[in-house]
Parts: C-alpha cells; structure tokens; sequence
C-alpha cells in the first residue's frame, strides 16, 4: 500500500558532521562550551577520549562517552 522510504539523517546531510575530524573538534567545542554555560566543569580522558564531568564542587557526576 504504502511505500516507506527513509529520510536522509543529520549525518549525511550537514556539512560539518561528514568529515569525522570536522565532526569531532565540533562535538568536543560543544561540550566543552555548554558545560561551561551550565557551571559544569569538564575534562577529557586522554586514553578513552570520554568527558568526565564535575559540578563546581568538584564532586564527580557522570562520564560523557565520546562518539564513534
């Protein structure tokens, strides 16, 4: 009856999240710049390359994983 047909998603129509080194430093800008604006204080694990987030108390909240 219906023939469903998918839409294009985000990632094979926007420019900047095409190329993955383009898309990385852009994902990493962004968290980076919302952490800030939220208070939260964010640092890179240099062997998994995940955020680890903290609140200003400097108390340990959760860890943001790094897209494939």
């Amino acid at each position: 009856m219906y023939k469903y047909t998918m839409k294009k998603t985000l990632l094979n129509t926007n420019p900047y999240l095409k190329d993955p080194a383009v898309r990385e430093r852009t994902l990493t800008r962004n968290i980076v710049s919302t952490s800030a604006v939220e208070g939260i204080k964010v640092k890179r694990d240099a062997t998994t390359g995940s955020f680890t987030s903290s609140k200003s108390s400097g108390i340990k909240t959760k860890s943001i994983k790094k897209s494939a």
